[in-house]
């Protein structure tokens, strides 16, 4: 009797020691799949606020590069925000280079996306007050503009008054030849005022007076005379002091010349010319010239 008893109490012990242990191992599998379910979870949670986070950081970079081109149109200080750009993008880079869910990454770059999100609050600020200046200066500019177009008109208006005074002053100091007289100078040296016959002479003599001219400073000029025969052309003999000039870069000659100092005093000069040779028939003229420009005109004619 006592073995029989002694194998019941160990087949009851065996019994109670295999329930404990199914007991022990339910649980241990039971507490696998929660963590397992846990795990599960908190990646699902991970990816999600990690696929939102994302979305914010694109979005928030496409604003800013938004921002930064509007800003550099309104001549704002860009720099900072080109490199806060750069550090977003690095940012979301590595955020999606994370697979396993990373707490402190999620914390941290929640954080910054809500200070992105200010910043591009006081931008708009910013950019409100850029396009504030923006438009003061377009109005400054146009009534600066306004003010230089009627200083321009006035100064232009002022310039022409000048020019045309100049213009005036320019014709009014231009002498003048008076009582311009032509003789004919015979073989015994006498002189005969007016026409004269072919056979007569071939030296003339030309003498004027210079009119009076308050305007005209004291200053020296070169008076030439040209003699113009009947065909039109210009008496020139570089032997006897004919030279010549240009005017407007074009060459003129002169048949004689002389330089003076007008000091007003009604001057009178003289010219003889010696042609050397007997002078064709036909009417002469005789220009006088003060530099570049006609004083007066003198005409005769040889029979």
């Amino acid at each position: 009797m006592s073995e029989d008893k002694t194998k019941r109490n160990r087949d009851i012990i065996r019994i109670i020691l295999i329930a404990v242990l199914a007991i022990v191992v339910a649980g241990a599998i039971l507490k696998i799949n929660e963590g397992v379910a846990e795990r599960e979870a908190i990646q699902a949670e991970y990816d999600a606020t990690k696929a939102n986070l994302t979305s914010k950081l694109d979005s928030i970079s496409t604003e800013l590069n938004g921002k930064i081109l509007e800003i550099s149109d309104l001549g704002g200080n860009i720099d900072s925000l080109i490199i806060l750009k750069d550090s977003i993008t690095s940012e979301r880079d590595q955020l999606q280079r994370t697979r396993k869910a990373n707490k402190a990454l999620i914390q941290r770059l929640d954080r910054k996306v809500n200070g992105y999100e200010e910043l591009l609050l006081a931008k708009d600020v910013e950019i409100a007050d850029l396009k504030k200046i923006n438009n003061e200066l377009l109005e400054e500019n146009n009534e600066l503009k306004v003010d230089k177009n009627e200083l321009n008109e006035t100064i232009n208006a002022a310039a022409e008054r000048e020019r045309q005074y100049q213009q005036k002053i320019s014709l009014a100091a231009k002498h003048r030849a008076e009582n311009i007289k032509i003789f004919n100078i015979n073989s015994r040296g006498r002189e005969k005022e007016g026409d004269f016959r072919k056979r007569q002479s071939q030296k003339i003599k030309v003498t004027f007076n210079i009119a009076e001219n308050d305007v005209a400073p004291v200053s020296g000029h070169k008076i030439m005379i040209q003699l113009v025969d009947p065909s039109g052309n210009v008496v020139f003999d570089v032997a006897r002091g004919s030279g010549s000039f240009k005017v407007d870069g074009k060459e003129q000659f002169f048949t004689a010349m002389q330089e003076i100092v007008f000091d007003n005093s009604k001057q009178e000069l003289s010219f003889v010319y010696d042609k050397g040779s007997q002078f064709d028939t036909g009417d002469y003229k005789v220009v006088i010239l003060a530099d570049t420009y006609e004083m007066g005109i003198g005409t005769f004619n040889v029979r």
